[in-house]
């Protein structure tokens, strides 16, 4: 088997750098250990989609289109009417989503290689996305828990805030370096450090 490697790699061994006052106010880095499906419901067979939803994941599908469901080791995005993420540290799940699932009740595609996880942590995490993402990243509006699908420079990418100062960005693999490229741009005023192996899965308060 193919080892996985990072498209990252090379950047996350640049080192950090300090911001204008000296200091390094953000902790950037990409995660690891997680597997992403993607699974499409087919609404001629909605109650056929549920149960086998449940069978496999241990919960019903999200109802939210803003808010990350969690239960056990997954996190539940509903990212359109009839189709879901789930990112999970569970290894099993995307065999047991294809055997669950008949082609007449839904389908489930693997995105784990097609996808990088980034992790922006610190007191400057919100400012510096300020400059990236068109959203309203105000606590009332983005609380701890909330997702949008967003876009960096026309590049799309998924944003959830999981902390007070912590944010996580799902990528395209084509698009990570240039993605990567410019958080490291918006991040120069404030100071960074580059975490080179990988961040932990949970916020780091």
């Amino acid at each position: 088997m193919f080892e996985r490697r990072s498209p990252l790699a090379a950047h996350l061994a640049d080192g950090g750098r300090d911001g204008v006052d000296g200091g390094r106010r953000l902790r950037l880095g990409e995660i690891g250990g997680w597997h992403l499906v993607q699974v499409g419901e087919l609404r001629r067979s909605r109650e056929k989609f549920r149960a086998a939803f449940e069978a496999a994941c241990g919960c019903a599908p999200p109802g939210s289109a803003r808010v990350v469901t969690r239960f056990d080791a997954h996190r539940l995005y509903r990212v359109a009417a009839d189709q879901t993420w789930i990112v999970t540290a569970d290894a099993r799940l995307p065999a047991a989503l294809a055997r669950a699932l008949a082609p007449d009740a839904g389908t489930s595609t693997v995105l784990t290689h097609a996808r990088c996880r980034l992790a922006i942590d610190g007191d400057a995490a919100t400012s510096l996305l300020g400059h990236l993402v068109p959203v309203d990243l105000r606590d009332r509006n983005f609380p701890v828990g909330a997702f949008a699908q967003t876009s960096v420079h026309h590049t799309p990418v998924l944003l959830e805030r999981v902390g007070a100062r912590r944010y996580e960005m799902y990528v395209l693999r084509t698009f990570a370096a240039s993605t990567w490229e410019w958080i490291i741009d918006s991040a120069l005023p404030y100071g960074y450090d580059l975490q080179a192996g990988q961040f932990k899965q949970e916020p780091q308060e």
